[in-house]
């Protein structure tokens, strides 16, 4: 429930709706516990949670995931994440808690849940709990004050119960040495690399080991599809070239546009709005009439806005912001643009009731001038005519060409040469196409001896048939011998320098005191020293993590790791060199440590005693509700 009120305070809708419970509980004195228990989801010592409860908790869930992914869950996220299962589960730690928080003496009174309530600021008024507030928004209530309260009671009671775990999570100055040494004490590695392009000269290459290695990886080197077509292109470019565009269009079309080329005037305006009904018109208008005197005679017209608007931006001073021609509705939007700056306006009438307006502000109208972006406007003109040139064309000729029964008749029959290109990859298509990717997907979603219909692109309209098209095959290892030879020896370098790297770390793991620089300098290979890194600063420059990762388990009695480590195409050998520990003057990397260590603590002796409460707990579930 606090939850809920702090994600949802700035909701007008929510504020009315807490406020009506509020005024209910404190005043009235209304509580108890819920009693509407018919359909359980599940129970939990006896106790049951409900299935409104249940549903309520549910849609908050798929709420918060739903703002998390923009407003639209991905497909199947709820079962992928067995997401109900999640709800009621944490229902049932929820209650567990509560049982246990009040069989360990903790309780919650009523003076704490009034006192939370007058803290809490969307019950307030100018800083100051008001009874009348609430009274206003009665109405509009869609909680039960039986159920605020007890939801808040319970949040009160988690927290009290959290905060007496608490008491429990201490860490002990040698627990702090301890951890703060082993997560910030700093390692440094030698390394050194074999890299499998310095053991390509000793790869053996054979057309026996060729073709070996071709049967295994065969379906490597498959041919994609190609295909060969035919088509008529109807290009905006040739179009454009044959139109020119009248000064006056163009003139036009600046006028009518202008918010194209800059900024329209912008006004900012604070108002005060009074809702009205047919009843109280009259009653509500001699209100409006005293507001409206005393804004003009000088007082605040924000404070006046917060004391008495009844719209969502009371709490702004009935602050609008900035906003243009088109936002508000008509009578609101020709009041704030017929008004000078610091004036207030008439009481005027609108949909939602009277309305007084002040204007705050002018943002002036900044418009480039026609010159600079009449060229801007004359091609976009032209291309618009250009585009509808170019479909009636294509379009025209798609039609002949159904009547003539195939691209080729109709290009014979009206004496058209048709565009043609040799066979070719959909990675690699011809110049003439390269930029026009809806054409090439069309052609390689065809079969052969396919019309395609009139294909939209950028450029224009295009319309193609399929002449020819190539199916994937394994070609003969002939044709593809390069390619292989460099991939096999490529692979073969790769196992021979694995197979060094590996041999020689056994041989170093083996021999006592041995010289890892000179062994390392007799294979050719250079050794590079790292720099400090630790498990609180996992980086050290031109180190993988893979290898930083194995270096944190190093150290002085064990100094190279169990087996060579491979990244980015390499493999490495590595030796503990030294160790810093950290300096005892850092106090406020400590502070936060020791902070960060209660916390944890915190959480595995929550998770342990709600482990304890579940095992020693009676708790049924209703599956049919999760299903």
């Amino acid at each position: 429930m606090l939850d809920l009120l702090r994600r949802k305070a700035q909701s007008p809708y929510l504020q009315a709706t807490v406020l009506v419970i509020i005024v209910v509980f404190i005043f009235w004195g209304v509580g108890g516990q819920d009693s509407g228990a018919r359909n359980a989801v599940a129970t939990v010592n006896g106790k049951p949670i409900t299935l409104q409860e249940f549903d309520q908790a549910f849609q908050r869930t798929v709420d918060n995931f739903r703002n998390q992914f923009g407003g639209n869950l991905p497909k199947d996220f709820i079962e992928a994440f067995n997401l109900k299962k999640q709800v009621v589960n944490e229902l049932i730690q929820q209650t567990l808690l509560q049982q246990g928080g009040k069989e360990m003496g903790i309780y919650v009174s009523s003076n704490e849940i009034q006192n939370a309530i007058k803290e809490m600021t969307v019950f307030q008024n100018n800083g100051v709990f008001d009874v009348t507030r609430y009274r206003e928004v009665l109405k509009g209530s869609n909680l039960t004050p039986t159920k605020f309260e007890a939801g808040l009671q319970s949040d009160l009671l988690l927290t009290k119960v959290g905060s007496s775990l608490t008491e429990f999570a201490r860490v002990t100055p040698t627990e702090l040495d301890d951890r703060f040494g082993f997560d910030n004490s700093e390692t440094r590695l030698e390394y050194a690399v074999f890299k499998p392009e310095n053991y390509t000269g000793k790869v053996s290459v054979t057309d026996e080991l060729l073709g070996q290695y071709f049967e295994k990886n065969k379906e490597k080197y498959k041919t994609p599809p190609q295909v060969k077509i035919k088509y008529l292109s109807f290009l905006l470019k040739d179009e454009m070239n044959k139109i020119t565009v009248p000064a006056a269009e163009v003139e036009q079309y600046y006028s009518s546009h202008q918010e194209e080329f800059g900024q329209l005037e912008k006004r900012r305006a604070r108002h005060i709005l009074l809702k009205t009904t047919e009843q109280d018109k009259q009653a509500r208008r001699a209100e409006m009439e005293k507001i409206l005197t005393r804004a003009r005679a000088g007082e605040d017209f924000g404070a006046l806005a917060r004391q008495n608007s009844e719209d969502g931006s009371a709490a702004q001073g009935g602050d609008l912001g900035f906003f243009g021609r088109g936002q508000m509705v008509q009578s609101f939007e020709d009041t704030v643009f017929g008004l000078q700056k610091g004036a207030i306006s008439d009481i005027i009438e609108t949909q939602f009731g009277f309305h007084i307006i002040k204007l705050e502000d002018i943002q002036p109208a900044s418009i480039q001038p026609l010159a600079s972006v009449k060229s801007s406007i004359e091609n976009k003109l032209k291309q618009q005519q250009a585009l509808n040139k170019a479909f009636e064309k294509a379009n025209e000729a798609y039609e002949k060409i159904i009547f003539a029964g195939s691209l080729a008749k109709y290009a014979e029959n009206f004496k058209v040469t048709l565009a043609e290109t040799d066979f070719f990859p959909q990675t690699a298509p011809p110049a003439a196409l390269a930029s026009d990717p809806a054409v090439i997907e069309a052609a390689f979603s065809l079969k052969k001896g396919e019309l395609s219909s009139i294909i939209d692109s950028p450029a224009g309209y295009t319309i193609l048939f399929v002449a020819d098209r190539k199916e994937p095959i394994i070609p003969a290892l002939a044709e593809v011998k390069e390619q292989v030879t460099k991939d096999f020896v490529s692979a073969e370098a790769t196992a021979l320098s694995r197979k060094d790297a590996e041999e020689t770390l056994a041989a170093l793991r083996k021999e006592k005191d041995v010289d890892f620089p000179q062994k390392m300098q007799e294979k050719g290979l250079a050794v590079e020293t790292s720099a400090y890194f630790s498990r609180t600063m996992r980086t050290s420059k031109d180190l993988p993590a893979e290898v930083i990762t194995a270096g944190l388990t190093l150290h002085a009695g064990s100094p190279y790791p169990d087996k060579v480590i491979a990244a980015g195409n390499a493999f490495y050998i590595c030796r503990f060199k030294d160790k810093k520990e950290p300096a005892d003057s850092d106090g406020q990397a400590r502070m936060a440590y020791e902070a960060r260590l209660a916390m944890e603590k915190q959480r595995e002796l929550m998770a342990a005693w709600i482990d304890y409460l579940t095992k020693s707990g009676k708790i049924t579930i209703n599956e049919k509700y999760l299903n």
